[in-house]
């Protein structure tokens, strides 16, 4: 298709990578990732962004975004690509996204383990063929179980004297309610979240965002973007009261 476009295998990390021009991106299932990347890397990162409609944020230097469910951290691919210098946190319980995700984002905050509404250890489904991985068992089943720690973003954001965050992208694969329960005393300190409520929730595929929506908006946030249809739910809400 005259892209330049290249793919390779690295026996030594037994990962697949993606080259576009000065910048490569890890990912370990070859044909999810040859699909995700088979437009570029910026491509994909650009997408993804105006899926959520972060696009329209505004953002500053050194600020923070947390991005709940990175899988190969194509919202810090985003912000390298904009030369955006911001502090970047994510969670992915997911071993082998991991594994590419420290690659992909050096030199930031990079956890894994999942954010929940208690702390823990529970199970987890892996699904990374179709990047569906979560703790609640995905309808299209799973390749493995294993169990993974869980957080509060509360407890985190204040365990780690985190006094702002412009960002909390929240995609977890129908887990975002029993999340946002877990954010609930430190909404204050956020100015945008986008959340991700497609039709992803257990073996019905519930969709979550209408929660996302009532949880947010009556506790201060307004929806300033969405993109809803029968196929997936995302919408980004900013808070009303956030006076940094």
């Amino acid at each position: 298709m005259r892209r330049k476009i290249f793919f390779y295998y690295e026996p030594i990390k037994k990962l697949y990578y993606v080259s576009d021009g000065n910048m490569r991106m890890y990912f370990f299932d070859k044909l999810r990732g040859i699909q995700t990347y088979s437009y570029g890397i910026k491509y994909r990162a650009e997408q993804l962004i105006k899926t959520y409609g972060i696009n329209i944020i505004k953002f500053s230097e050194r600020d923070v975004i947390i991005d709940c469910g990175a899988n190969y951290g194509d919202l810090y691919s985003w912000t390298k690509i904009n030369n955006l210098n911001i502090n970047y946190i994510s969670f992915e319980p997911s071993p082998n996204e991991f594994k590419c995700l420290e690659l992909n984002c050096l030199n930031q905050i990079n956890n894994n383990y999942a954010l929940s509404n208690e702390e823990g250890n529970f199970d987890f489904y892996v699904k990374s063929d179709s990047g569906d991985s979560s703790i609640i068992e995905p309808s299209s089943g799973f390749t493995s179980k294993i169990k993974v720690k869980t957080i509060t973003l509360s407890k985190y954001i204040n365990k780690n004297n985190i006094e702002k965050v412009k960002l909390f992208k929240l995609e977890a694969e129908g887990f975002e309610p029993e999340i946002l329960q877990g954010a609930s005393n430190v909404l204050d300190k956020i100015e945008y979240i986008g959340v991700d409520g497609s039709p992803e929730r257990g073996k019905d595929n519930d969709t979550t965002i209408e929660y996302a929506s009532d949880f947010l908006i009556s506790r201060g946030f307004e929806m300033v973007f969405s993109n809803i249809n029968e196929s997936y739910a995302k919408a980004l809400f900013k808070n009303k009261s956030f006076k940094f």
